[in-house]
């Protein structure tokens, strides 16, 4: 009995894997000599549609990209810019050392060459021009039927040739009409005589808000009529670094990639609300923040490059900044208050001519509300030299409204008169509360940081590194024209507005820096 327990015995499972070994093996035929179904034999797919819920409105808005991307992308092109350089070379440049290095010996002088068999030298080749053709890539949007495209300063900046190719396979030669580098936009026009051209529709992107749906339409990498859609992240946007450029962007995440430049950003409706010019990346590619100009914006300038071969920006005179907390406070504003601080009046400009004093603020220029620094250098800007606005100004807490007839941005500002000057000179005095030393302002000093004759104030002689007013931007050689509203000609003036400073006070400084003018305004802190 024993000895039967002992025997080896299979288990079920052990059964069940050499069963389907045996299969396998017996089945091992490759699939090439197996017989195949007849042809429709095999049902593929479920017979039935998913069984899916959409409600009506989303049933006609499931199309709205696809009729978008079919009236855009036919006027929307590729711009290839070519630039030509010419390159002069010599096919051997070691032959003024060598004679002719590839077939002769240059050391047989030295090992004793037959001297007699060697080649004659030969008559070194004159230089050889060469061009070389660099290929650049970018997009444009048909905005006349007659040929003007408009795209990117910089896609087209420097070009020799420029070539135009269309969604439908058409291409044709191009040349710029005009550029204007502050706001990168750029006009080209088609050389042939065309004139039925498909035209994008001008939309208005003042009325566009963060959260509208946007479509962006290029090449990027090179893949024609590409077509993306995001929505508007934001509006008025600007990018660091660039203080002299104008920048009123629209920020969107519809992809945009190198390639994209120049090319259409349009809204639901199908309008053309901005031109894709530039994107944030770290890596070269879409990360979900690119950049439009603004199509009311680039009109503008595009009818000044088309009509006047030039851009033509307003000019207003004056010196700007914004209107922080510390400020208002200072100013006695209430906290809701938006506005630009004037901080300087050029004379005989604009501004001055209509009334504008420093310590203004403005809210308002020509109707639109102005709220930031970039808002009002655009604004004005718009307005063509010559012409007149109100503007809607805060002074003394009470609100008015003058007329200010714009001049050109080019025109030179007017000298600044000049008066007698006061010799006065007195000890520096220290302000360990502040952190900073003030002086009288010497001949010398006058003469040193080159001060118009009149100019009356005190001037910062020393600052400490640690200290609050070196926190707060102050900087040594600022002159302090004004304590808290009140101008100062002496340190006694000087002295005498800053002595009872006390912890959480509020102090407000005009500041005269490399002949420019603006107030500081902070809280006293220990």
């Amino acid at each position: 009995m024993m000895s039967c327990l002992k025997k080896p015995i299979l288990s079920l499972s052990a059964i069940a894997v050499v069963a389907v070994c045996a299969v396998f093996f017996t089945n091992s035929k490759p699939y090439a000599e197996q017989k195949r179904p007849e042809r429709g034999s095999v049902n593929f797919g479920s017979q039935e549609k998913p069984n899916v819920n959409i409600p009506p409105a989303l049933q006609s808005f499931s199309t709205v990209f696809a009729d978008v991307a079919e009236k855009v992308v036919p006027t929307v092109v590729s711009v290839i810019p070519t630039k030509i350089d010419t390159i002069t070379f010599t096919n051997n440049p070691f032959y003024q050392f060598f004679n002719d290095p590839f077939f002769g010996n240059p050391f047989e002088d030295f090992f004793g060459g037959a001297r007699q068999q060697r080649r004659a030298p030969q008559q070194q080749q004159a230089p050889q021009p060469q061009t070389r053709r660099r290929q650049g890539m970018g997009s444009g949007v048909i905005i006349s039927r007659d040929g003007y495209i408009l795209t990117n300063c910089h896609v087209v900046s420097g070009a020799d040739e420029i070539e135009v190719k269309m969604s439908d396979g058409r291409s044709f030669d191009a040349y710029v009409v005009g550029t204007d580098s502050l706001t990168d936009v750029a006009v080209i026009r088609i050389k042939d005589n065309v004139k039925n051209l498909p035209v994008a529709h001008l939309g208005n992107s003042d009325a566009l808000r963060p959260g509208d749906w946007a479509v962006a339409i290029g090449n990027p990498f090179s893949l024609t009529s590409s077509v993306t859609m995001g929505i508007v992240s934001a509006t008025g946007r600007t990018t660091p670094g660039n203080s002299s450029s104008f920048q009123n962007f629209i920020q969107t995440d519809a992809a945009i990639n190198p390639g994209n430049s120049g090319g259409a950003l349009v809204n639901i409706k199908g309008e053309l609300v901005g031109i894709n010019t530039m994107i944030y990346t770290q890596s070269g590619g879409n990360m979900g923040i690119g950049f439009a100009i603004p199509i009311n914006m680039a009109r503008r300038i595009m009818e000044d490059l088309i009509y006047d071969g030039k851009v033509s920006r307003g000019w207003l005179g004056v010196s700007i900044q914004e209107l922080d907390q510390s400020t208002r406070d200072a100013f006695g504003l209430k906290p809701e208050t938006k506005g630009v601080l004037i901080g300087d009046v050029f004379k005989d400009q604009p501004a001055d001519k209509a009334g504008i004093k420093r310590g203004d603020v403005i809210t308002k220029i020509d109707g639109k509300t102005i709220e930031t620094l970039n808002q009002l250098r655009n604004q004005v800007a718009a307005l063509r030299p010559g012409q007149s606005a109100p503007v809607e100004i805060l002074r003394n807490n009470k609100r008015q409204t003058v007329q200010v007839r714009v001049t050109s941005r080019d025109e030179p500002q007017a000298a600044k008169t000049s008066a007698d000057e006061s010799t006065e000179s007195k000890q520096e005095d220290s302000m360990d509360i502040l952190g900073m030393k003030a002086g009288a302002i010497t001949p010398e000093l006058r003469d040193q940081l080159k001060l118009a004759r009149n100019t009356k104030g005190v001037v910062i002689t020393e600052i400490a590194r640690s200290g609050q007013a070196a926190r707060e931007g102050l900087r040594q050689n600022d002159i302090i024209l004004e304590v808290n509203r009140k101008p100062v000609s002496s340190v006694k003036d000087f002295n005498q507005a800053v002595k009872n400073l006390k912890e959480g006070d509020s102090i407000l400084f005009l500041i005269q820096r490399d002949g420019n003018t603006f107030y500081r305004a902070f809280r006293v802190k220990k």
